[in-house]
């Protein structure tokens, strides 16, 4: 019985791992196409990276902690 419960528990754990993880990804392709568009074309490619590299990351940070904030959220919610 505890080891059907530790399989339990790790399946769990991978399928919220991988979950973050597809979030992650989606979050950031999201991000990369909508900084490109902020960017455009015209400025030089080591500028056109560099800027591209720091505004993904930023679009990236905060839609994730936006995200995470409303789970915790809902998590507390007391309909819950």
């Amino acid at each position: 019985m505890i080891r059907t419960f530790a399989v339990a528990a790790m399946l769990s754990l991978a399928s919220a791992a991988q979950a973050e993880d597809s979030l992650a990804t989606r979050v950031h392709d999201a991000a990369v196409k909508a900084c490109a568009a902020k960017i455009g074309d015209n400025l030089p490619i080591t500028y056109y990276r560099a800027l591209s590299a720091h505004c993904v990351d930023r679009v990236s940070a905060i839609a994730l902690a936006n995200i995470r904030a409303r789970q915790v959220a809902q998590a507390s919610s007391p309909g819950n």
